[in-house]
C-alpha cells in the first residue's frame, strides 16, 4: 500500500497521477515488465557528505549513471557516499529499494537537499514509488516540482551525463 500521507499531500495539492501495482521491484526496468508507462522513469540515490554532515538525494534519468565525482563537485562536497540505511529511514522514511523523491514527505527538519537531474524539467511525466516499491506513482514533472515547492526542502538542479 503506497504511502497513505503522500497519497494526502498529492490530493490537497490538487496533483493527478496514475498509479501502477506490481510486485516489489527495485529498477526502473523491473517496474515497466509490469505495465505500460507513459512517463520517463527516474531512478533516486540517497547520498551523504560526510564532512559537511549533508545529505542529497539525487533524481535522474533511468537511462543516465551517477558519477560521485561528477555530483560531488557541483555540489562542492568533499566526499560523497551512500548514506545509511538508518539515516534513509528516519529521514525519508524509506527502505533500500524503495528510495523516492516522494519521501522528503517525511523529512520534518528539512535536511536532505534534492539535486534533479537537469534534463527532467523537459520530461512531461514522471514516475516514482510512493516510499513502497510495489507500485508506481506517474504524474506530470510541473506536480513533481510543486510537490517538492510545498514539502520545503532544497532543491537545485545538476547535470547528470549518461
Amino acid at each position: 500500500m503506497p504511502d497513505k500521507l503522500i497519497l494526502k499531500v498529492l490530493e490537497d495539492l490538487k496533483i493527478e497521477y496514475e498509479r501502477v501495482e506490481h510486485p516489489p521491484v527495485f529498477t526502473v526496468s523491473e517496474a515497466k515488465a509490469f505495465g505500460s508507462f507513459e512517463a520517463d522513469g527516474c531512478k533516486n540515490l540517497f547520498l551523504y557528505d560526510k564532512k559537511a554532515d549533508k545529505h542529497y538525494l539525487v533524481v535522474m534519468l533511468e537511462d543516465k549513471k551517477a558519477h560521485s565525482n561528477t555530483i560531488r563537485k557541483q555540489v562542492k562536497a568533499r566526499s560523497l557516499v551512500f548514506g545509511s540505511e538508518e539515516e534513509l529511514k528516519s529521514l525519508l522514511g524509506v527502505t533500500p529499494g524503495s528510495v523516492s523523491p516522494l519521501g522528503i514527505v517525511n523529512d520534518r527538519d528539512r535536511v536532505v537537499t534534492v539535486l534533479i537531474d537537469e534534463d527532467l524539467p523537459c520530461c512531461s511525466k514522471v514516475c516514482f514509488h510512493p516510499n513502497i516499491n510495489t507500485s508506481t506513482l506517474i504524474m506530470k514533472y510541473s506536480d513533481f516540482e510543486r510537490f517538492i515547492q510545498w514539502c520545503g526542502n532544497e532543491y537545485r538542479f545538476i547535470c547528470v551525463t549518461n
